[in-house]
């Protein structure tokens, strides 16, 4: 009987010729599936067979998972593919290439997967537990689907993103022989720098310390450089000529608006040396 059907299959496949089916799609599959599961129910049968030829030769397709359906995994959909999941289940023929459980597929063709079956729910790379969670060889914040990852996101540091903008915009009037608001942010390097500011009362408006960590809104520096000094020197009765101009000062004023939202975004999180 197991015979009979790879003859009948065999003369189909001499009758209607050499009928391919390749549907385009992106590189790589988009669900897990396992080859060989045409109709996408979770098992290798007889029934995949029957829809693989119906799909070839009905109309039943196009297929949800293309890739799947491709047994023999030569990157096309045609006559083998039904023959070699037959031999394999009737006739001793060789296993399916992979993946024979939920995976993705190792090489690269034109079939792709919409749909796997259900029960291949992708796994997910957990970005702190120092485990490959999901098999691909990568483990925590170097796996990609970790990049947005709390965990694996860099805070923004003074000494290597605020302190570059700093001696690029302000060293010009805060630094030696005579830093404006007796306030140099250049002699002693990036520590000394980090240490007058941060925790430090401003001699404009004592009320607020230049950077107050967490709370860039009580932050006088934060203040200055978003031309929002007078409205904070006002909520303390500080002197509105003692508060000074928006800075950097004069022909170097402003900072982009997005220098100003990394200055704010390092306060808020909490101000890190």
């Amino acid at each position: 009987m197991n015979q009979n059907i790879l003859t009948r299959l065999n003369l189909a496949f001499l009758l209607s010729g050499v009928l391919t089916v390749i549907i385009p799609s992106p590189l790589f599959s988009q669900s897990l599936f396992i080859r060989g599961d045409c109709n996408i129910d979770n098992s290798l049968d007889i029934a995949d067979a029957i829809f693989g030829l119906g799909v070839l030769f009905s109309g039943a397709g196009p297929a949800n998972c293309a890739d799947a359906c491709d047994v023999n995994d030569d990157g096309s959909h045609d006559i083998g593919d039904p023959i070699s999941l037959l031999s394999n289940l009737f006739n001793a023929g060789p296993n399916p290439p992979a993946p024979n459980s939920c995976g993705e597929d190792p090489t690269s063709d034109s079939l792709d997967c919409q749909n796997g079956p259900a029960e291949c729910v992708p796994l997910t790379e957990d970005c702190s537990n120092g485990v490959d969670d999901d098999g691909d060889g990568l483990i925590d914040c170097a796996d990609r689907d970790c990049i947005t990852d709390p965990a694996c996101i860099v805070p923004l540091s003074f000494e290597f993103d605020v302190y570059p903008l700093i001696t690029v915009e302000c060293t010009f009037c805060h630094g030696p022989p005579n830093p404006l608001g007796n306030l140099d942010m250049t002699t002693g390097g990036v520590t000394a720098a980090y240490t007058r500011i941060v925790n430090t009362p401003s001699n404009e408006c004592s009320n607020y310390d230049l950077i107050e960590p967490n709370d860039s809104q009580a932050s006088w520096l934060l203040r200055k450089i978003e031309g929002t000094h007078l409205a904070a020197a006002a909520v303390f009765g500080c002197d509105a000529i003692a508060a000074g101009v928006q800075m950097p000062l004069g022909p170097f004023c402003c900072l982009e608006p997005n220098q100003i939202d990394m200055i704010r975004d390092w306060i808020d999180s909490g101000a890190d040396p």
